[in-house]
């Protein structure tokens, strides 16, 4: 087992951020057509797209980390996921016109041990790099099987 490095750094990729945007200014247009026709569908279809705006602006600042050993995925509000490479149970591309990482990992018990009849997932936004990040953690699971 060869010691981990500093971790390499992996932001959403510049096309994620213009969704973001275009997500925000919907949901800005969409609020004043709701105010000025004062209709109950447009105020829902305001919330609608305002809650996805939201989920994708805090995406927006997420990142990602890798240093050999340990994989941690940031975002706000959720706190930092931390997953060694022994938690590891598999790792895909998923999405369909923009791919991200899936993560899916074994969490750990109470006494820090991998619990192997439970899993979690770990649904990153589409990351700069990322297929270079899965080719990483490929490695690494293979070194611990």
């Amino acid at each position: 087992m060869k010691p981990p490095t500093s971790p390499q750094v992996y932001k959403p990729k510049p096309l994620f951020y213009l969704y973001t945007l275009l997500f925000l200014l919907a949901t800005l247009w969409l609020v004043s057509e709701a105010w000025r026709r004062q209709a109950w569908v447009w105020w829902l279809m305001a919330v609608g797209v305002g809650f996805i705006a939201l989920r994708m602006t805090l995406g927006a600042f997420a990142r990602a980390e890798f240093d050999g050993e340990t994989f941690v995925y940031r975002t706000p509000g959720r706190g930092a996921h931390r997953v060694t490479r022994r938690q590891l149970a598999r790792v895909e591309m998923g999405g369909r016109r923009h791919e991200a990482l899936i993560i899916e990992y074994y969490p750990l018990d109470d006494q820090g041990l991998v619990d192997t009849a439970h899993t979690r997932f770990i649904n990153c936004v589409p990351l700069e790099d990322q297929a270079a990040l899965m080719e990483r953690l490929l490695q690494a699971m293979d070194g611990v099987r």
